[in-house]
């Protein structure tokens, strides 16, 4: 018989496509309601916590609710089960439910909602960020020399080593090593009670804050010696592809009212042009949800025009007056497309059927 796949699972995997490290601290990602030993058979994946989405799941049989925007926003005072959200919270609860957000994480993951939001418009690469977020690690191990490739390799495979379009990426510098084993030590060379000096490598490279604890268990799986000698420490910078929005290129140029027609036709949704700039279009930034707070970024960033929802009179007077074009094409439009990825991603990783809600808002 198979073992069974726990909350505590589906968490695990998510986590690694949509880090909680990259969450801002007035979000509220993470486990909302449930237990993390539940039993999960089944997980639906949705937009917005809303009656229908939790009708849907007691249909489709589904115990582990994974939803973008949080059930639970702030701290509750008090639970009204007749009203939103303690109706849910208390339906969730009574019917044995699991339920995590995955919010501003997966906003500013590398392969989140606005790397959806880009694909869904033919968008192409590579795709540049629009405010870049996360923290960056640097990751120091001393190894002997003839071992170093395999900690390189191991480490590269827990996501540590990318700069650019480059992977594997680290620095070498050759040395000695000493050390004086101890007598209840098992050394991997040398002897007991006896000072050795051995020709090892100080291998450094650099990793994304929120994959620094699995690099660190990569490095140490992968060495030889019984005691890792290892540094982490922070150092200036963005991983790869971690924040928000993104910028890419149309294939080919087209005026404000084709790109929104475009953007209409590939999100299903209308999208509503606020301001229109005084020049043909080919670069484009994308943000899936309220991306008005960042009109000033793009227009710096040299960008025709900006695709994003919850755009208000104010955004509109901005973005003209930087000589934007700017698309509002709707909160949910802009953010459903990244469902889809996200349910495939996790089905990857864990071993219960995952499936996207059929609610699309």
């Amino acid at each position: 018989m198979p073992p069974m796949t726990k909350a505590r699972d589906i968490v695990s995997a998510v986590e690694r496509l949509a880090p909680p490290s990259l969450a801002e601290g007035w979000d509220n990602c993470g486990l909302q309601v449930g237990d993390a030993a539940a039993t999960v058979r089944r997980v639906l994946v949705a937009l917005t916590p809303l009656p229908e989405v939790f009708d849907e799941a007691g249909e489709e049989g589904a115990d582990f609710l994974l939803f973008h925007h949080p059930l639970i926003f702030t701290p509750l005072r008090s639970v009204d089960t007749g009203s939103y959200p303690g109706d849910l919270v208390s339906r969730a609860i009574l019917n044995g439910l699991t339920v995590y957000a995955a919010h501003t994480s997966y906003d500013a993951a590398p392969d989140g909602v606005s790397v959806a939001l880009a694909r869904a418009l033919a968008l192409e690469g590579p795709l540049q960020t629009i405010s870049p977020g996360g923290a960056l690690r640097k990751l120091v191990v001393f190894v002997p020399a003839e071992n170093a490739e395999a900690v390189a390799g191991a480490l590269s495979e827990a996501g540590a080593g990318n700069i650019g379009d480059y992977t594997r990426c680290t620095f070498r510098t050759p040395g000695t090593g000493t050390f004086l084993p101890g007598e209840e030590s098992d050394p991997y060379l040398g002897e007991r009670g006896r000072l050795e000096r051995v020709e090892e490598v100080r291998l450094e490279t650099v990793v994304p804050a929120h994959l620094a604890r699995a690099a660190v268990d990569a490095a140490t799986a992968a060495h030889p010696y019984e005691e890792v000698a290892l540094d982490v420490y922070p150092v200036e910078g963005f991983p790869e592809g971690c924040g928000y929005g993104r910028i890419g290129t149309l294939p080919q140029p087209l005026a404000p009212a084709e790109l929104a027609s475009h953007v209409s036709g590939a999100l299903g949704f209308p999208a509503r042009p606020v301001s229109t700039g005084n020049r043909s279009i080919r670069r484009v930034a994308v943000l899936g949800g309220s991306g008005g707070s960042f009109i000033p970024e793009v227009a710096a960033s040299g960008t025709d025009a900006y695709v994003t929802g919850d755009l208000d009179y104010h955004d509109a007077l901005l973005a003209e007056s930087l000589g934007l074009t700017a698309i509002d094409a709707g909160h949910a439009a802009t953010e459903l497309p990244s469902l889809g990825p996200l349910a495939e991603r996790l089905a990857a990783l864990v071993d219960v059927p995952v499936a996207v809600s059929r609610v699309g808002r």
